[in-house]
């Protein structure tokens, strides 16, 4: 892809992911302040579960789709493509609707296994959306490697819409005195159908086509580890999602309390740390398909060369969020939640953005270029000790143990990662002085963002905010110019191109 195709592919999944993310974000504000961190925390509960058995039935394929959709368009094999699209499918429709099946069955029994039972009716709401979020992760895989990247940004802001729209009218009452949790279970439900729906009719008006079920291999075989990562990483979090309450409960907390931390945590505090995702993953999306027709070429020089400059822009882009984080966290969760707990929370969990861009980068990579396995086995190591020490860190620093936890899982997985891939590919460790830039620049930043801070709230909560925000941003982008981390000649080839 030329540089002049590739910024244009960043700036649109950008765009679209900014506004989906941005919504979701004021909406997750907008059902703190409405229900509570109480049902947030049930709401929580239901998706870690939802998504457990959403990863087992789609993830590892439709990841693996795209991969091998870029590869076989690269090498102009239009007519394999729509074998693997409708082998996926298949195979991935077929796991679903069992699962389905077997999950209706069970539902009595559910109840036991999960940390807060009032969480069982919402998700026994959800439990039809698994054949559509199916279907819909699929159909994005297939245009993900067709970099049709318009289609597979505009589907997920469409879904955002729709949950939203849905939940509002359920919340308020309106539509059969549907309400509360019930109504965001729904709200939930119907929107993924109806997005699944779009995806499907999108599919045939991009000339797709169902073929004949071929290369179950070719799916099958590199699938598996992935999405054995994908559910255990699922599973990881609907047991912290029922460990953590019982720890915090033995830790001297109610019931209601520990639900209420879960809440802080997932539907609070996260959204926060994961907002500059909506960046760094735009030009993930752009260029795993990239790397995946690099890898197939055997071209190494250039697949090296886009992991690097990929790492250093996640580093930079989230090095920006957290100095506003670690500096501000508090007040801002005061401000969008009237909740002070989950603002700490948030300035100690911070911190973990140093290195969370590096793993993320690097887990898409070899990803895109076969290396399942090895992700898989860096990742178990680390859930491993993550794990332990969330069982034993709650009774000493309570909710905060989380994101110690994380912590250690990021730094065992990453390390793991990096050498394997070092191996692979000779992997550039040029990022690496970024990384200590960014750190360097940051505890400057920090300070002076809190001084700002104190001098202005004199005038106003909101007005102190707005101003150190801005201020600390420009500091932190204008030290990192200065140190020369931040290379605009994209941006001026980009420019002038655009000029002639």
């Amino acid at each position: 892809m030329a540089t002049n195709s590739m910024i244009k592919s960043v700036a649109t999944v950008t765009v679209f992911s900014v506004i989906t993310r941005t919504l979701a974000f004021i909406f997750k504000v907008y059902l703190s302040r409405t229900a509570g961190a109480e049902v947030m925390g049930l709401y929580q509960i239901s998706l870690s579960v939802f998504f457990l058995f959403t990863a087992l039935t789609s993830s590892g394929l439709s990841t693996v789709l795209s991969r091998r959709t870029a590869e076989v368009n690269a090498l102009d094999n239009n007519d394999k493509g729509y074998g693997l699209v409708t082998t996926a499918l298949a195979i991935s429709m077929g796991i679903a609707v069992l699962t389905f099946i077997v999950l209706e069955l069970a539902s009595p029994i559910l109840s036991p296994l999960i940390s807060d039972e009032r969480a069982l009716p919402m998700l026994k709401i959800m439990f039809p959306a698994i054949l559509s979020t199916t279907a819909y992760c699929i159909i994005r895989g297939w245009l993900w490697g067709r970099k049709e990247f318009l289609a597979f940004s505009l589907t997920e802001l469409i879904e955002e819409v729709l949950r939203i729209v849905f939940t509002l009218l359920f919340l308020s009452g309106i539509v059969l005195g549907i309400k509360g949790a019930k109504g965001i279970a729904i709200a939930f439900t119907l929107s993924d159908l109806l997005v699944a729906i779009a995806l499907i009719i999108i599919f045939f008006k991009k000339g797709g086509k169902f073929t004949k079920i071929s290369n179950v291999k070719d799916l099958i075989r590199p699938a598996t580890p992935l999405t054995f990562m994908r559910v255990f990483g699922n599973l990881i979090g609907t047991i912290l999602s029922i460990m953590l309450p019982l720890r915090l409960i033995s830790a001297g907390l109610t019931n209601a309390e520990a639900t209420s931390a879960v809440g802080r945590i997932a539907g609070m505090a996260n959204p926060l740390i994961l907002a500059p995702n909506a960046i760094i993953n735009s030009l993930a999306v752009v260029l795993i398909p990239e790397m995946s027709e690099e890898n197939v070429k055997k071209n190494y020089t250039s697949l090296n060369k886009h992991i690097s400059h990929g790492v250093k822009f996640a580093l930079l882009i989230s090095g920006v969020f957290m100095c506003i984080y670690v500096a501000l966290g508090k007040e801002i969760c005061e401000l969008l939640y009237a909740d002070s707990v989950s603002g700490k929370y948030l300035q100690v969990a911070s911190w973990l953005m140093l290195l969370s861009p590096i793993n993320m980068i690097i887990t898409s990579s070899m990803n895109s270029i076969g290396m399942e396995k090895e992700s898989f086995f860096t990742y178990s190591i680390g859930t491993v000790f993550m794990l332990i020490a969330l069982y034993f860190l709650p009774q000493y620093v309570g909710i905060y143990s989380v994101a110690i936890a994380n912590a250690i899982c990021v730094i065992i997985a990453l390390s793991g990662n990096l050498y394997v891939l070092y191996k692979k590919i000779n992997l550039d460790f040029g990022f690496l002085k970024t990384l200590i830039m960014v750190a360097l620049v940051s505890i400057p930043c920090i300070f002076f963002a809190g001084i700002l801070h104190e001098l202005c709230v004199r005038i106003n909560m909101i007005f102190a905010l707005i101003v150190s925000m801005g201020a600390v941003s420009v500091m932190y982008c204008l030290l990192m110019f200065a140190l020369g981390q931040v290379d605009v000649n994209l941006i001026t080839s980009f420019r002038r191109k655009k000029l002639q």
